[in-house]
This record gives C-alpha cells, sequence and structure tokens, in this order.
C-alpha cells in the first residue's frame, strides 16, 4: 500500500505491548495543500487542517492506559472518535475489543488501513462520522477520544456526542495534553450528575518532547 506522503514505521512498547504505527513525517505539505485550495473551498471554511497525519501525545497516553488498567474486555464494543491513525482503537483491537474506528475526514480512515493491518488480521470496521453530528444508530459500551477538542468551541458539541453515544452504564476515556482552556470542561464534567469522572496525569515522551496529558476516565451512571 503506498501513500504519497513521507512516512515513518515506529514500534511503540505500551507496557509490553508492541504496536506498529506508521505516520506521516511530511505534515506541513498536507496543510500547504490545504492553504493552496483557497478560503472559499469547504474544507478551508471548516479548518479541515490534517492534524490526523501526526501522532499525538494524547493517543500514546490513552493507549498506555488501556493496557496498563485492564480496560478491554474480550468482545467489548469500542468506538474512537476523531481516529486519525487510530493507535487507540488498534490497542483496543488487539486486546479483544469490537472496535469501530471513525473519522470525517476520508484520508485518515484510507490510511488507517496499513496501520490496521501491520497489527491485527480480523477484518477493520470503520465509519466516516463528524462527532459534532454523530451517527443516530451508533451507540457504544466503551468510547475513546484522544485531543479532539483542541478549540474551547469544541466542548459543547463533544458533550452532545457523550449523551448520543453512550449507553447508560458505559465508559467514556478522553486525553487531552493539559491545555489550560480545557479546565472549565473538566471541571463541568467532573460536577455532571450522571458521571463518574476519574482524574489522572502522565507524561508521555514522544519525538524528543515530553508533555503531560489529562486521563480523564468517565462511567456513566444513567
Amino acid at each position: 500500500m503506498t501513500f504519497p506522503y513521507q512516512t515513518q514505521t515506529d514500534t511503540l512498547d505500551l507496557h509490553g505491548l508492541a504496536v506498529n504505527i506508521t505516520h506521516i513525517t511530511n505534515g506541513d505539505e498536507l496543510l500547504d495543500a490545504l492553504i493552496k485550495k483557497g478560503e472559499d473551498h469547504e474544507d478551508y471554511l471548516d479548518q479541515r487542517i490534517p492534524y490526523w497525519a501526526d501522532l499525538w501525545h494524547s493517543a500514546i497516553a490513552l493507549g498506555k492506559y488501556l493496557v496498563r488498567e485492564n480496560i478491554i474486555s474480550p468482545g467489548l464494543c469500542v468506538t474512537e472518535i476523531g481516529c486519525g491513525l487510530g493507535l487507540p482503537g488498534i490497542v483496543a483491537g488487539m486486546l479483544g475489543a469490537k472496535v469501530t474506528l471513525t473519522d470525517y475526514l476520508p484520508e485518515p480512515l484510507d490510511f488507517l488501513k496499513k496501520n490496521w493491518s501491520q497489527n491485527l488480521q480480523v477484518p477493520l470496521q470503520t465509519l466516516t462520522m463528524d462527532w459534532r453530528k454523530p451517527a443516530e444508530h451508533l451507540q457504544t459500551e466503551l468510547l475513546l477520544a484522544s485531543d479532539v477538542a483542541y478549540e474551547q468551541r469544541f466542548f459543547a458539541d463533544l458533550e452532545h456526542a457523550f449523551n448520543k453515544m453512550m449507553e447508560p452504564g458505559g465508559r467514556i476515556i478522553l486525553t487531552e495534553p493539559s491545555r489550560e482552556m480545557a479546565k472549565g470542561f473538566i471541571e463541568k464534567l467532573s460536577n455532571h450528575t450522571n458521571y463518574k469522572l476519574q482524574l489522572t496525569k502522565e507524561d508521555i515522551l514522544w519525538d524528543d518532547v515530553t508533555r503531560s496529558v489529562n486521563i480523564l476516565d468517565i462511567l456513566v451512571l444513567i
């Protein structure tokens, strides 16, 4: 499988689970291609910046958390939103979950096939979906989201996605890189009557940079 990108494959050791992840090393060219489409293009207007092409600290933190905390049981229904390269969903699949990976852009879902196939033999299940407008039929037992709300305006949409996609008794695990703007949203979730939130932090070293990542483990009570 070939792509019009420069790529690099790394093997991550997530508490003893070896995961092969191919990521894109010329992300600036993808951004330049978006800008060249012009300010009137729908991709530009919707700010479809190719964040999906990078491997983010928050994704690594979420993958490690799934392994360390024994979150996944065989056959568990798991959905990852804004999956990008798909690391957390791939980890869930390797641990035995039934996984659906979603993104609202076609490029990451196409690229994801490589990352899935170099770690798993079971068929890949994807869905083109903007989590700001979640599919009516899609509900899940465990929802994964790593660094999906990178602007404050997305938090209301994220809470709406939680409400639409989660079954009572379900679980949400959200990671984000300790952004100042997220503090209010985290406080709101901690005070939500329908949620029980456990917040932890983990320092993640990736690409010679260490970031402190918030891990929000949320139980849906009703």
